[in-house]
């Protein structure tokens, strides 16, 4: 299991638990902040591929969100919100891959929704209308209140260091998209440069070591039928300048696949709808053909030995070049997020106050080695 981030934190872990460090306790509070340690969760599941546990959240609250950092450190807010009337909310954190959870005070009295988001640089955020939002980067213990309005910049770390985005916020579908990165104060700013011509970026990913990958859209209307060629480019200078690696047609103009990169960028994917190639050398991509049958992709994520985990409308797949293999381990999972070079991340369809942790070991690869982590009100 990778290691969680540091922090400053008013626990310790322990072989199979957290518990509150006294010490913590002579610290003076902060304005709208709360140090109280409140008792550890019950026991839960000791089954390493079922941690499910009662966790101490106040009476009546069901599971609003179940987010994890990395393959260790997540977070669960549960809420009961009735309208005219203030949410009840309770905030759990664990530190051990979801086997225990100890409770976090959230810092505020009153609020008429409650939500959270986390970022990376251990950063956790909290929005509490009419409050506000609230941002900690010590995993709970200490929180520095904003304005709804702006919202805080740490908002844009909850999403990829680099995109290719819309201009709008919160726009997800325009006629052109931006290069942008995020720096690790939360500021988006463009990227230097951009392939030479005029393109209609789709996706912008990147390594471990920095390397980017670009990907672009064009369609030849003129032809019969229409053809869609499918551009990459890579850049080893933060975007500053770009290399061509090649292009691809997809049987089907109207897909809009986007890059899939492993952490060490030795694997490289374009995944969309009924449509996945897979990078096979300079300048060269090959088609998996095997994912033609699968018509609504929500996410891809590159597993190791180069093969790819889709989530989708029909299920979870592993893909390879020259086969297509139902993940039976993943069949409630929607849709997928990598946390670190190890671990992937699997929500459900509905939030039901569990997510799925898949571990990629010598022993698993190529496949995932699926853990389901549950918590439920005590």
């Amino acid at each position: 299991m990778a290691v969680a981030l540091a922090a400053v934190l008013g626990v310790t872990l322990t072989a199979g638990g957290c518990r509150p460090d006294k010490s913590a306790q002579s610290e003076e509070p902060a304005p709208d902040v709360s140090y109280e340690e409140l008792p550890p969760a019950p026991t839960g599941s000791e089954d390493p591929h079922n941690r499910r546990s009662v966790v101490p959240v106040p009476k009546g609250t069901s599971p609003r969100a179940v987010e994890f950092t990395d393959a260790d450190t997540g977070y669960a807010l549960f809420t009961s919100c009735v309208a005219g009337l203030a949410c009840n909310a309770g905030l759990v954190l664990t530190l051990d891959g979801g086997f225990s959870w100890v409770a976090r005070k959230l810092p505020f009295d009153a609020a008429t929704e409650v939500d959270m988001r986390l970022g990376r640089g251990n950063v956790l955020i909290v929005k509490a209308p009419p409050s506000g939002y609230y941002v900690s980067r010590d995993t709970g213990r200490t929180f520095e209140k904003r304005p709804l309005e702006p919202p805080p910049s740490e908002l844009n770390l909850a999403e990829p260091r680099y995109q290719a985005n819309c201009p709008e916020v919160g726009a997800s579908d325009c006629p052109t998209r931006q290069l942008t990165q995020v720096a690790d104060n939360g500021v988006r700013t463009a990227l230097p440069g951009k392939p030479a011509g005029n393109h209609v970026f789709t996706s912008l990913a990147a390594a471990d070591d920095g390397k980017l990958w670009l990907s672009a859209k064009a369609v030849d209307g003129t032809a019969n039928p229409p053809v869609a060629t499918i551009s990459v480019w890579t850049s080893v200078d933060k975007g500053q300048h770009w290399v061509s690696e090649g292009s691809v047609h997809p049987p089907d103009p109207t897909v809009e696949p986007r890059l899939a990169v492993n952490p060490g960028g030795s694997a490289v994917w374009l995944v969309g709808g009924r449509f996945a190639a897979m990078r096979t050398g300079v300048g060269k991509w090959t088609e998996a053909t095997a994912v033609r049958e699968v018509a609504e992709i929500y996410s891809a994520e590159v597993l190791g030995g180069g093969n790819l985990l889709v989530a989708s409308g029909q299920g979870v797949w592993l893909v390879s070049l020259t086969q297509r293999v139902r993940d039976e381990a993943a069949r409630t999972v929607f849709r997928l997020r990598r946390l670190d070079a190890t671990t992937i991340l699997g929500y459900p369809a509905q939030q039901s106050g569990e997510v799925w942790l898949c571990t990629l070991t010598e022993k698993t690869q190529p496949n995932c080695d699926w853990s389901r982590v549950a918590v439920a009100a005590g």
